[in-house]
């Protein structure tokens, strides 16, 4: 895209834009590159891993890995403006891996105690990288092979490996779920930067109340207070508008309808707010007017002066 060098700041700002936009799930699958080893798309395993990925729009290409049948990962970064003004293509590496082993080979290391110093080879062969184990086909090779290895001795080995390297497993039987995982995976590391992003962005409390979600209230200073107190007791079963507006009017602050509810005491707190009065829909109070009453004064009582988390309204 070619942007009027005679305006620099306007270049900076659509390049700001399409970071922005390059970073959304569905527009980042784009800038992820598979490198599969060829040995991963050996039948029967791999035959659906391409069109998986091609359904992505996820990137690949194939090329011999340090440990054979492994996925490695890595994403171009579009053209970054540098403080030259000039454009840079960067590559980064993503730290995680996917290791294939077929049910057999799976068996054979269990049964000579080798499954762990087996991923720890691969581990080490790819370093900087958290390695996903896939095991294709156990489940059918067993059938065939009947009593070549046991249950209880598979789950411990794959156990061991998840505590001590840190590798999680999954026991596939077709080619479909291979690629179906693959392309899974692919598509969580694709969205990890905006992921980040957006975590990075409601983590802090300030934001978290003022967050464009519907319902939350934006709180600066003291300015939108009421506005959050008055949907803090909307939130109460039973509140409607107009008896929240009516226990404003008596109490125009939280802290001031705390101060009652401790004046009043632990004997008279709960019927603190039964004889408040309700205008009817900004109308004027009339004889026969309505109030809050005894139950629902004793379930916001209860709800503001409670200490015990397991209090039921």
């Amino acid at each position: 895209m070619a942007f009027p060098l005679a305006n620099p700041d306007r270049l900076k700002l659509q390049h700001h834009a399409e970071e922005q936009r390059n970073l959304k799930p569905g527009h980042c699958n784009k800038f992820l590159h598979a490198v599969i080893d060829p040995a991963f798309l050996r039948e029967p395993h791999g035959a659906q891993l391409l069109p998986k990925l091609a359904e992505l729009g996820c990137k690949y290409e194939l090329s011999a890995q340090p440990a054979p049948t492994t996925i490695t990962f890595y994403r171009t970064v579009p053209a970054k403006l540098t403080p030259a003004g000039t454009m840079t293509d960067t590559t980064v590496h993503e730290p995680f891996a996917v290791h294939l082993l077929d049910g057999g080979t799976l068996a054979a290391y269990v049964r000579n105690r080798q499954l762990l110093a087996a991923v720890r080879s691969v581990k080490e062969a790819l370093p900087g990288r958290r390695l996903s184990l896939l095991v294709f086909g156990l489940v059918a090779y067993c059938r065939v092979h009947r009593g070549c290895v046991g249950r209880r001795e598979t789950e411990q080995a794959l156990t061991e490996v998840q505590l001590y390297e840190d590798t999680s497993h999954q026991l596939l039987e077709t080619d479909e779920h291979v690629g179906n995982f693959v392309a899974q995976l692919a598509r969580a590391i694709a969205e990890r930067p905006y992921k980040q992003q957006q975590l990075d962005k409601y983590s802090c409390d300030q934001v978290y109340l003022g967050n464009e979600k519907k319902g939350c209230v934006r709180v600066e200073g003291t300015a939108g207070l009421q506005q959050l107190y008055q949907a803090q007791l909307i939130k109460i079963p039973s509140v409607t508008l107009e008896i929240a507006e009516a226990i404003m009017g008596a109490y125009p602050t939280v802290r001031s309808l705390l101060e009652g509810f401790r004046a009043a005491g632990p004997a008279d707190g709960p019927h603190l707010l039964a004889n408040v009065s309700i205008r009817r829909a900004g109308g004027p109070i009339t004889t026969a007017n309505r109030r809050i009453g005894p139950e629902l004064s004793r379930k916001i009582y209860s709800l503001y002066g409670s200490t015990n988390p397991k209090q039921e309204l």
